[in-house]
């Protein structure tokens, strides 16, 4: 057996702990390498390492070899296919055949350590692509790779192949955090008045992303039957995605607290009442043609839209009017914007928008509206000037 601790270059450290035997009686051993300031250091970590290792002594860890690649697979299977919704499937899928198993994927999963992530992760950084296209990547996809290479380790732990995730030893990438959007009201005011003179379902909506804060894919969701048009209450419990080889399809909300209730207001009401006088009157113009599914935005024949089209419409539609670029998932923020803006209290807001943590609402939204930030600055000039003529009277 090699030295339990054996000293390296540049303050790095090989930990080697005796590990039973195999099958042929060859003593196994789990080898781990850490940067440690002195050999006590390392004798400490040596000792925990050691503990970690006789712990899963005779709980069945994986002693043979199998490449990340292979290891990919099976988690893909195993977990991703069966766990995920498919968007995040396709997402995991398409970074890891074009960006993690490139690089990544020819090592045993048991071999690799924190300076490899740390290597793959200064690749990326420095705009080296694995999938034959050009221009850097972005530090938001650098960042994912990361996260789905940190998640695919760590299920490894879980699955008994390796004894720790290295992942966890590397510091994540850093992301730049983009400017939050700031709305003036002038331009919101050209855009409703626009939206009210358009004749469409898409421009309905885009109304109703604003007046409900809902995301495109809950609206593109809804039922008549998850309307109560007498209580005046929306009812979200799914959403609708598309994924190619799939087609269009529903599924369960983002995440429990996205499963929710709105009130609706009485502009929300007026033009959901108009949307089912005009179905209506299709339906009877379409006869047999038409097929009645339930969905609350339709086509002629009663087919529900497809998911991303009312986004498409939004851009072009902004570009007609010439009015001020924006995304579609905008609309959502606009309408937390104006309601935190309005002094509504940020947990009443955050459970409108259906989000999992208070923070979120008030880290996206907060001050997005360039009133609220004018309103700042003519605080800080009056209770400033009334010090300034307090201390000059004196």
């Amino acid at each position: 057996m090699p030295k339990k601790i054996e000293k390296r270059s540049n303050g790095s450290y090989r930990l080697n702990v005796a590990n039973g035997y195999d099958s042929e009686g060859r003593q196994k051993i789990m080898r781990k390498t850490i940067h440690a300031a002195n050999d006590k250091e390392a004798k400490e970590a040596y000792k925990a390492f050691e503990a970690k290792v006789k712990l899963n002594q005779g709980k069945g860890l994986y002693d043979r070899k199998i490449t990340l690649y292979d290891f990919a697979k099976k988690w893909m299977k195993d977990f991703v296919e069966l766990e995920l919704a498919p968007k995040t499937q396709r997402s995991y899928r398409n970074h890891l055949k074009y960006r993690i198993l490139p690089a990544m994927g020819h090592w045993d999963i048991k071999s690799i350590q924190p300076g490899h992530i740390m290597e793959f992760k200064s690749m990326l950084t420095e705009g080296k692509r694995f999938d034959g296209r050009h221009g850097k990547i972005s530090d938001q996809t650098v960042m994912y790779c990361y996260r789905v290479l940190s998640s695919m380790l760590k299920d490894a732990v879980e699955w008994q192949y390796i004894t720790e995730n290295p992942c966890e030893r590397v510091k994540a990438p850093k992301v730049m955090r983009h400017k939050p959007l700031r709305f003036d009201e002038a331009d919101v005011g050209k855009m409703m008045t626009a939206l009210e003179n358009t004749k469409s379902p898409y421009s309905t909506i885009a109304q109703l992303a604003v007046y409900t804060g809902c995301r495109l894919g809950e609206l593109m969701a809804l039922k008549w039957e998850d309307i109560d048009i007498e209580k005046a209450i929306i009812h979200i419990t799914k959403s609708m995605q598309a994924v190619k080889g799939r087609g269009i399809f529903t599924k369960e909300t983002k995440n429990a607290s996205s499963t929710r209730q709105i009130a609706a207001s009485q502009k929300t009401i007026d033009l959901l009442k108009t949307l089912r006088a005009e179905q209506d009157a299709q339906k009877e113009k379409a006869g047999d043609r038409y097929v009645d599914e339930g969905w609350v935005f339709a086509n002629k024949n009663g087919k529900c839209f497809y998911p991303t089209t009312p986004s498409h419409w939004f851009h072009k539609f902004l570009l007609s009017e010439g009015l001020t670029p924006i995304r579609f998932h905008d609309l959502r923020h606009l309408s937390a914007s104006i309601l935190l803006a309005q002094g509504l209290p940020e947990k009443s807001v955050s459970a409108r928008m259906g989000h999992g943590d208070i923070r979120t609402t008030a880290n996206i939204y907060g001050s997005a509206l360039l009133s609220v930030d004018r309103q700042a600055a003519d605080s800080l000039d009056k209770v400033i000037g009334k010090l300034t003529q307090t201390d000059t009277s004196k």
